[in-house]
């Protein structure tokens, strides 16, 4: 795929300046060359401007052919990329099998995720995530945090089976994920990243998302994403309407529509990916707190860049360089990782100012 886009690229970089010299050098040849023959009396200025009206004819036609052998070098990278995947031979891993099921209920004496020995490299050279291993109950929250590129993001797109894993397993209530019939496996899960987007239409819409919730469920969503509060001062409320991107809305504001489209679902299992960076510390710890009161039955995995986000989680990983440096509860974090414990002392003067709303 690399190779045509490449060549196309150098074909287009090597006409565009060649077609425009040869224009311009002889758009100033004629000019030059007119105004002195002007001058001797050779030919009359009429002359030298009826040739230029049909020079900057000729260039236009030739800037337009110029485009369009642009266009079609385009078109020939496209085709051979879209061949490129067509073709592509099957990934054996991927492949589901005849007898793959549902999950089956969820069953408290049975861990909802289950990492074991997982490890995964994206080029099969050196590995992105190390002998990952961790239990996760229903209901419990594990918070996961870590430096940018320590893994937290690709641990998340393995267990929503987007790669699969090539040590280890990972069980979902004790199924090996990829036993599990796909649309099963995206109907448990409730999930925002920090880039999601949202799309130019209403609010309704947005958090709907072609589900056709209830308009109940979308504003006990919006009021437990903390939604609610700026909604109210929207005209329309609901049927406020977003530009394409959420462009007429603040980073906070497109964070908590996203965290109230993954709410309106009801999910089973929560994923928040970066989710509230754009928050202020006082309606995270509101949003934390309607978590825990409202969806107590839902199992949560929340990656974060504040401590204040994960510390009442029942287990919380530091990851650095694709491997788990210390897993406990906060307390336990943060006897076993000096950085964890530079980040949290960092910030721990933001959650003294949050205390009351945080607790």
């Amino acid at each position: 795929m690399r190779t045509a886009e490449v060549r196309a690229i150098d074909q287009i970089a090597m006409m565009s300046p060649l077609v425009n010299i040869i224009l311009y050098t002889g758009l100033t040849a004629v000019l030059l060359l007119g105004a002195q023959l002007v001058n001797v009396g050779m030919l009359q200025t009429g002359t030298i401007l009826a040739f230029l009206s049909y020079f900057i004819l000729i260039t236009n036609s030739l800037l337009g052919l110029n485009r369009m052998f642009n266009i079609y070098n385009r078109a020939v990278a496209s085709i051979e990329r879209i061949r490129e995947v067509l073709t592509m031979p099957i990934d054996e891993n991927q492949i589901i099998p005849e007898d793959a099921s549902s999950v089956g209920e969820s069953d408290s004496s049975v861990p909802e995720i289950e990492f074991k020995n997982v490890s995964f490299s994206y080029l099969g050279v050196k590995n992105d995530l190390e002998n990952i291993s961790f239990v996760l109950y229903p209901g419990e929250t594990l918070g996961i945090m870590g430096p940018t590129g320590s893994g937290k993001s690709t641990l998340i797109r393995l267990l929503l089976r987007q790669y699969d894993v090539q040590e280890g397993e990972i069980l979902i209530r004790g199924r090996d994920i990829r036993t599990i019939k796909p649309e099963a496996l995206s109907n448990l899960f409730g999930i925002v990243f920090q880039n999601d987007f949202l799309f130019g239409g209403t609010v309704r819409k947005n958090v709907d998302f072609g589900r056709g919730l209830s308009d109940e469920l979308i504003g006990e969503a919006t009021e437990h994403a903390q939604a609610s509060t700026f909604l109210a001062e929207k005209e329309g409320g609901l049927d406020f309407a977003l530009a394409s991107k959420g462009v007429n809305l603040s980073g906070g504001e497109k964070q908590r529509l996203l965290l109230s489209r993954a709410l309106a679902g009801d999910p089973e299992i929560l994923i928040l990916d970066d989710a509230s960076s754009a928050l202020d510390f006082r309606t995270d710890a509101k949003l934390r707190r309607a978590l825990r009161d409202h969806y107590s039955a839902t199992t949560s995995i929340i990656i974060a860049q504040r401590v204040s986000s994960i510390r009442h989680a029942d287990q919380i990983i530091f990851m650095e360089n694709g491997k788990i440096s210390a897993m406990g509860d906060h307390d336990t974090v943060m006897r076993e990782s000096q950085k964890y414990r530079e980040i949290a002392k960092m910030q721990m003067g933001e959650w003294h100012d949050d205390a009351e709303a945080i607790a």
